[in-house]
């Protein structure tokens, strides 16, 4: 009985402690689906999460929105055979890409077919597909579905080459092949046009002579989404080093925490490229940068630059409406038809903004707040009362069995 008054505790706790936060969505001037973006301080409040988000009208209805991943109307899609697909059952799908114009490249897209699977990668390239050299090992793509698309297009970035061919590594050890239906290159392509630059953090540097290392710790006051990094190296002139983005964890086992750094994503350094890197997505409030310097000068870097891809919802807004994001890490995923009623997604909406995002007090009572039989906490405390009184009766009736 003790243990499950335990657990109730450690519930409305945990429950109490969610976080929620409130932003006002500005008036808009026609009635039409507008997409919002999702700014870096949304994304932060949502722990990266949009099960979290909902949007309410001025009766506290729910509207439905969906994820929207716009494209500019102007960009253009370059296409590159994919001359062969080899599969080994249960070991990897390897599938080679030509770049017979031995174009200079640092990333490719593929279209995908919609799937629920992750899979581990390896990039290498070669000039005769007869020798092979590395360029990216043991990488991680995931989130390979849209809703109310059959495919999605993910970008694959590795280092500067001009290899006449590309060979991209899939493992199929835990699960089936992936379906890659093409393979090819947004022209124009840059960075720093597609992605959201970070702002307000800082960075301090520490260089280990000893293991001829140097470190930069980047810390952010809250977390934030990470998917993008950049650096303006001042000299020396020529350089090749190898560095890593390292995250500090925390495990437990067998009543031990261990404390250890997770290795997030491996990159050279050149001198002769832009010095710019694409990896997974990841939520930091502190991650570390760090650089093999060997028995070369340290690198003097003049700016580091963080990137985050742009997150959009969209949804149906009215003129005369008024309309708040509200964030709460207590809801779960919201189940709404908006994705599979007709949207025509390659249409460019309107833009909605929002503005006032603010963490709310929850000792202050809220208008709006749901009553308690319709929030979580009370499916909890149900839950909790019925093991305590299932728990009474059961020692009552182990008691009087002894007695007998």
């Amino acid at each position: 009985m003790k243990k499950l008054i335990s657990l109730f505790s450690c519930l409305i706790i945990g429950i109490s402690s969610a976080q929620n936060y409130q932003g006002k969505i500005n008036k808009v001037s026609e009635n039409s689906l507008h997409q919002i973006l999702l700014t870096p301080e949304v994304r932060s409040a949502s722990q990266s999460n949009l099960d979290f988000v909902r949007i309410f009208d001025s009766k506290n209805n729910e509207v439905p929105y969906i994820i929207y991943n716009g494209k500019s109307s102007n960009s253009s899609f370059k296409n590159f055979s994919i001359i062969s697909k080899t599969a080994v059952p249960n070991v990897a799908t390897s599938i080679i890409i030509s770049n017979e114009n031995a174009l200079n490249l640092d990333n490719l897209t593929f279209k995908i077919a919609n799937t629920d699977v992750d899979k581990k990668y390896s990039i290498s390239g070669s000039n005769d597909q007869k020798e092979w050299f590395g360029l990216v090992s043991n990488k991680i793509i995931t989130d390979l579905s849209e809703a109310g698309k059959t495919s999605v297009e993910r970008n694959f970035s590795f280092p500067l080459n001009n290899y006449k061919f590309l060979k991209f590594d899939f493992i199929d050890k835990n699960s089936l092949p992936i379906n890659v239906l093409e393979a090819g290159l947004e022209e124009n392509y840059s960075a720093d046009q597609s992605k959201i630059e970070l702002q307000n953090f800082t960075q301090k540097f520490e260089t280990n002579k000893k293991l001829k290392q140097t470190r930069v710790i980047i810390s952010f006051p809250n977390p934030q989404v990470i998917d993008g990094i950049g650096f303006d190296i001042s000299s020396p002139s020529y350089y090749l080093r190898d560095a890593r983005i390292l995250i500090n964890k925390t495990k437990i086992h067998k009543r031990n925490t261990e404390h250890f750094e997770e290795n997030i994503s491996s990159f050279q350094l050149n001198s002769k490229s832009k010095n710019r890197f694409e990896f997974q997505s990841f939520l930091a409030k502190e991650f570390i940068v760090e650089i093999d310097n060997q028995d070369n000068p340290v690198l003097e870097i003049k700016k580091i630059q963080l990137f985050q891809s742009p997150v959009s919802i969209l949804t149906d807004l009215k003129t005369n409406g008024n309309y708040t994001l509200k964030i709460d890490s207590a809801w779960s995923e919201p189940q709404y038809d908006l994705a599979s009623s007709g949207i025509d997604f390659n249409q460019n909406y309107p833009d909605a903004t929002l503005s006032n995002l603010e963490k709310l007090d929850k000792s202050k009572p809220n208008e709006q707040a749901k009553t308690l039989w319709q929030t979580p906490l009370f499916m909890w405390i149900c839950i909790v009362l019925a093991a305590l009184l299932i728990g009474y009766f059961a020692l009552g009736l182990i008691k009087d069995m002894n007695k007998n």
